[in-house]
């Protein structure tokens, strides 16, 4: 079967590989319909993100079909359509004793695309547990916002929104960005969305919810939402990492700021303000708290306009091409910016039905 693999530092291969087959009695084998390009797997590649090990397959926010069932697996058979959850926790450790399952202490090994083959590629071999039906109405491309609209489910979590009324804004018009600004929507927030990227504005622009609101520069936004004198804002999350200083400079008392941007860039933060503001500074990162169940029912339920957010569909064949999209030229080894409108890029994998 072809797989897409990590080898270096900028350097990725589409290679043949074993077909798989399933080894333990939970397991379940899944042919790869679509899979889509995360900002981790763009960190991987050119080194923002050290963490994939060499030799992986790449890839983690999946959908497919079953092919093979352990002898165990009884709420699965061959031909159901599935979305994977490529979180693994084992229940057991310190973090996920104290509820930090995003973060178990045995996940090394087990974390697709990173140190367990991930998705882009024909087959993936899950656990029964991490599985879930696909309804007939919900297209293996729908269903693979799964992933990222669960970790954008488990950062909304972590603000504790209690007003409706509040000040927001979301930083970033890339897929992540996107999810986070109609997460918030749903929970009756209408925050603006900052992006510089032309292109990336030109499609946040036409596929944001009715009442919100888009810009190209923060201080710009800040002006025009909020023209009265030393304005502050009470809630922004920075899908980018480039602005921590700028936004905390704005925070009002009780502010809250959600890095998710796996970046490796320092930032200068005035601790006393934190204390005298009473201001929270955080991150978070993967699913937690049924928050991967949630993000399907919400992309069964219509509630997140899943199939809107899919910009580009790639054949695995030309994955360099789908990265390019994205702004990681792999065949230059260089970053760029986005050259057309483009949100969710997928790769497709198989046609399965």
């Amino acid at each position: 079967m072809k797989a897409l693999k990590y080898l270096d530092q900028w350097k990725v291969n589409l290679t043949e590989t074993k077909e798989l087959h399933c080894i333990e009695a939970d397991d379940v084998i899944v042919n790869i319909q679509v899979c889509g390009i995360c900002g981790t797997d763009v960190g991987i590649i050119t080194g923002d993100y050290p963490v994939a090990h060499p030799g992986v397959t790449l890839g983690h926010e999946t959908a497919g079909a079953v092919t093979q069932v352990g002898n165990d697996v009884r709420d699965f058979k061959v031909g159901d359509r599935v979305v994977i959850n490529p979180t693994y926790s084992c229940q057991k450790c310190r973090m996920c004793q104290i509820g930090n399952f995003n973060h178990c202490e045995t996940k090394v090994g087990t974390e697709a695309g990173v140190s367990y083959d991930g998705a882009f590629a024909e087959q993936y071999r899950a656990k029964e547990k991490f599985l879930i039906k696909i309804d007939d109405h919900v297209s293996f491309a729908a269903a693979s916002l799964t992933e990222p609209l669960s970790c954008t489910i488990t950062g909304v979590d972590k603000l504790s929104i209690t007003h409706t009324n509040i000040r927001a804004a979301v930083i970033g018009a890339g897929p992540m960005g996107m999810l986070y600004l109609w997460v918030l929507h749903h929970r009756g927030v209408n925050a603006f969305m900052v992006e510089k990227n032309q292109y990336r504005y030109d499609f946040a622009r036409r596929n944001l919810p009715a009442a919100a609101s888009i810009y190209q520069d923060f201080e710009e936004a800040m002006q025009a939402e909020y023209p009265e004198q030393d304005a502050y804002i009470d809630l922004v999350v920075d899908t980018t990492g480039y602005l921590t200083e700028v936004v905390c400079e704005h925070l009002a008392p009780g502010g809250k700021l959600l890095n998710i941007a796996l970046k490796d860039k320092k930032a200068t933060i005035d601790v006393l303000k934190i204390a005298d503001k009473s201001l929270s500074i955080m991150g978070s990162i993967d699913s937690l708290n049924n928050s991967f169940e949630r993000a399907y029912a919400m992309i069964r339920d219509g509630h997140i306009p899943a199939e809107r957010l899919i910009s580009h569909e790639f054949p695995i064949s030309e994955y360099e091409k789908a990265f390019q999209i994205v702004g990681c030229d792999i065949n230059q080894q260089k970053l760029i910016p986005p050259q057309n409108p483009n949100c969710k890029v997928l790769l497709r994998i198989a046609e399965v039905g």
